[in-house]
């Protein structure tokens, strides 16, 4: 399952993103994949945690739970994570506006858009 995170108050500048705006605890905004209805709360909801290198999400959707962990790494605008949980690398575009970030990804061939909104201490 692709990921997407939120990050500072400052949207994504001409240089694009650097790890230290992103980290966090965010929760489930929505989560598309390929040409599907966005899945939101209630129907699914998730957290995700980043620091500087690593994530952990956990998503609970109409299929049941989905968990998974591993490093991340953002330079610009491009997103790369990889699990540590599946053998699996996911990479796209990222973007970041005031305290909503959004992943999209594509993996096997398939589309996968996030939207995730950090959560205020």
């Amino acid at each position: 399952i692709g990921i997407a995170a939120c990050g500072s108050d400052d949207s994504t500048g001409p240089s694009g993103l650097t790890p230290a705006q992103l980290v966090g605890t965010y929760d489930l905004v929505s989560l598309t994949l390929g040409n599907s209805t966005p899945l939101t709360p209630p129907t699914a909801t998730g957290v995700l945690n980043l620091d500087t290198t690593t994530y952990n999400v956990t998503l609970n959707l109409p299929t049941g739970p989905e968990v998974d962990s591993g490093t991340w790494v953002v330079s610009g605008t491009n997103w790369t994570q990889t699990s540590s949980v599946q053998d699996i690398q996911e990479a796209g575009t990222v973007s970041l506006s005031h305290d909503t970030l959004s992943v999209n990804v594509n993996v096997a061939g398939n589309e996968i858009a996030n939207v995730w909104v950090k959560e205020q201490p």
